[in-house]
């Protein structure tokens, strides 16, 4: 008897989206507010595919004191939000990609945003409802590189973590993925991709991808 597809995991930002510009955006405007310059080269080049949480943490160690969580997280929020309500694009191959598996296998998005966030950008995107369940930051769950995102993605889609892979652009998302027990493709240039995933990429294009998911190639 032949094994199932394997199922797919994929993170928003940098993956599906090309929304990173969107997000920083929302973290310059936050940080500039409180004096807080040369945020892409200073503490953002920290941040690439971390949380929220992850961004409050650094703003409050470049103030050196204690900010009120809830209030700039829904800052963060507003900012961000506006920020991808003036235009965003999906990744190359994300759309071609995900009609070409839709319906063949189980398919999930796991992501460090908001559920509003992430609607807001797949929706700006144009990213086709094909997913069984998306998964964002909510509690109880951790954010990654906690596996937990990853753990209820595969929860959700009734498939073994080991059954299922994960694609993902950041060190973050990576490690979480990893922990979490699924094959991990890593899409895109971060360093830290190399040392965590299974295989790395540069694009959802590349024949490696296709490939491995059975996908001779994609109408771009």
């Amino acid at each position: 008897m032949s094994l199932l597809p394997r199922a797919l995991v994929f993170d928003c930002d940098g993956v599906l989206v090309d929304s990173e510009k969107a997000v920083f955006a929302g973290l310059v405007a936050v940080f500039a507010r409180r004096g807080i310059e040369d945020v892409i080269t200073g503490p953002a080049s920290s941040l690439y595919g971390a949380s929220v949480f992850a961004m409050i943490s650094e703003l409050e160690r470049e103030l050196g004191e204690a900010v009120d969580v809830e209030e700039v997280a829904q800052e963060l929020e507003v900012e961000i939000r506006a920020a991808i309500a003036g235009g965003v694009r999906a990744m190359d191959g994300a759309i071609q990609l995900l009609e070409a598996v839709r319906g063949s296998r189980p398919l999930a998005v796991a992501s460090n945003g908001s559920r509003e966030t992430v609607g807001a950008s797949m929706k700006a995107a144009s990213i086709p409802e094909v997913f069984d369940a998306v998964v964002t930051l909510e509690a109880p769950l951790r954010p990654k590189p906690a596996p937990d995102l990853y753990l209820r993605a595969c929860e959700l889609l009734s498939v073994a973590p080991w059954r299922a892979i994960a694609v993902e652009d950041s060190g973050p998302g990576a490690q979480a993925a990893r922990s979490a027990g699924l094959m991990v493709v890593g899409v895109g240039s971060a360093p830290a991709l190399h040392a965590v995933a299974d295989a790395v990429v540069p694009s959802l294009c590349d024949p490696r991808l296709l490939d491995l998911l059975g996908l001779e190639s994609l109408q771009v």
